[in-house]
């Protein structure tokens, strides 16, 4: 597939087919000692797609795929484009609670699901109707099989699909408590799918280690969407383990390795003494900041540079990127991906000089339609086809950016996004709790970890140990706090609002 010609927008669904049948032959995954090739992995999507519609399954319907990295997702992900449907891959470490506001926001006409998590999607729905649930794996009989669907090779209707239209809708942590759902086009991926081609970061003939989740705007751009467009293989691994990380890197040959930057810590941790993955030839970081402590330990133990970018879910997600060359300057992200626009302004929306630090914006075909049911979350974020990022960062004169700090909130915790007032009204649902204030401290390993600060009510006692498993009930865990202080009170201004800052000012002491 040249890229050449692919300056008109298109529908991902249209790219994929194309690679799919130019390189038919090649494989396109490989998971579980097993290779799956182009050609059998697309017959494969229009057994699923056509499957969907004999389900009454149409445009605009939205389908949530709750599984791990598997060849299930991708044949679900695509499938479920192919008929018209909009996908919202979902995080499988998501509780019931966090479940249920999900499938009602966005309508859910059918789930697929892996067979291990089934009781939570089940328990999200309490007693209401179901929709149709599709499971992966040992099916009980009263839901659908996947591996049935596809084996019945039902006929598929062409649907008309446009590059404007909904694809997918990725959920991200809000700061009202609630995650919102952005809805990215056909052409918003498949415009940075494309992208990252052209940055040069794959090639057919690359083997690319798929360990970063697809549920995750990261690992579905960076590895999913940009393996299957450029005809490289998707080596699947369904979960991070330092150990069979590294076993796959050396086994399978594998030439890239896309992860967050807790997943080079603690492969440079593990790894003791120094060891060359000759395969290796690109390592690429996004999802969270890198510090340079990490890049000089992996550095250390695999003998590989790493080369940093920057992106947002609502981005889709990649914004900018280092070149793999000479160019690259450690400490920044990069340089803005093709056809992506970065400027620095000030509060009140004005361009500032190169050097000046100010929020980030940015302006592309990657940039989302907007919020799912919030449309005045939309009008706030993107002004003018600019979408503000809550980001902090500067320009040099060359034009790379450099991330200094984060208007919002935002905790990231080793690549994950928590909003802590997501944490903060769970916990108050607590009936021992009257007030509670949640803040992301340093953290060697994840970068950052969640603490929270809580006040009881007065006669209540109440201890960690209840406070946690309150938590892991209602919240994934990644969101559950690891450190709790209890205070008679929280530090307030005049005007009685929470000073978070005087939070952090305490936050090296012993928790």
């Amino acid at each position: 597939m040249k890229l050449s010609v692919l300056t008109e927008p298109q529908s991902l669904t249209d790219l994929a087919q194309s690679a799919c049948r130019e390189f038919r032959d090649r494989p396109a995954f490989y998971a579980g000692n097993t290779e799956i090739r182009f050609g059998e992995f697309w017959e494969a999507v229009r057994h699923f797609a056509g499957a969907l519609q004999q389900l009454g399954i149409s445009k605009g319907d939205r389908i949530p795929i709750i599984l791990p990295n598997m060849p299930e997702f991708a044949i679900a992900y695509f499938g479920g484009l192919l008929a018209g449907a909009e996908v919202v891959p979902t995080n499988i470490m998501l509780r019931s609670f966090e479940l249920r506001y999900i499938f009602d926001d966005c309508e859910a006409r059918l789930i697929v699901v892996w067979n291990k998590i089934l009781e939570q999607v089940l328990a999200a729905f309490e007693g209401q109707d179901l929709p149709p649930i599709c499971v992966v794996g040992e099916t009980p009989e009263a839901f659908l099989s996947f591996e049935t669907l596809l084996k019945k090779m039902a006929p598929y209707q062409p649907v008309d699909i446009f590059p404007d239209d909904p694809a997918v809708i990725l959920y991200t942590s809000g700061t009202t408590g609630h995650p919102k759902g952005a809805v990215l086009s056909h052409w918003n991926l498949a415009s940075n799918a494309l992208a990252c081609i052209r940055a040069g970061t794959v090639i057919p003939e690359d083997r690319v280690l798929g360990v970063l989740p697809f549920y995750h705007s990261f690992g579905q751009t960076v590895v999913l969407n940009t393996c299957l467009l450029s005809g490289a293989m998707n080596v699947m691994v369904p979960r991070f383990e330092p150990e069979e990380v590294i076993r796959t890197l050396e086994e399978r040959d594998v030439t890239i390795f896309v992860a967050v930057p807790t997943m080079f810590k603690m492969l440079a941790d593990f790894q003791q003494q120094p060891k060359r993955l000759p395969s290796v030839r690109t390592c690429i970081s996004g999802g969270a900041k890198l510090d340079d402590y990490v890049v000089q330990d992996f550095e250390r133990a695999f003998g590989l540079p790493i080369y940093e970018g920057y992106g947002l879910t609502e981005a889709s997600p990649v914004v900018s990127f280092n070149p793999m060359d000479y160019r690259s300057k450690p400490g920044s992200v990069g340089l803005p991906v093709a056809d992506v626009e970065i400027r620095i302004v000030d509060e009140h929306g004005k361009e500032v000089a190169h050097g000046k630090e100010g929020e980030i914006i940015v302006r592309g075909p990657n940039v989302m339609k907007g919020y799912l049911n919030r449309p005045e979350a939309t009008k706030e974020a993107i002004r003018d086809g600019w979408l503000y990022t809550g980001d902090i960062g500067k320009l040099d004169h060359d034009g790379y950016l450099y991330i200094l700090d984060r208007k919002k909130e935002i905790i990231i915790k080793g690549g994950f996004n928590v909003y802590p007032k997501e944490v903060e009204n769970v916990l108050l649902l607590h009936p021992k709790v009257k007030e509670v204030a949640v803040i992301g401290v340093p953290d060697p390993i994840q970068g950052e970890e969640v603490k929270a600060f809580v006040v009881p009510k007065p006669g209540k006692r109440i201890n960690r140990k209840e406070l946690l498993e309150y938590c892991q009930e209602h919240l994934a865990l990644y969101k559950c706090p690891k450190y709790i202080t209890f205070l008679h009170e929280l530090p307030r201004s005049s005007s009685g609002r929470i000073l978070k800052r005087k939070l952090y000012r305490g936050r090296r002491r012993k928790k």
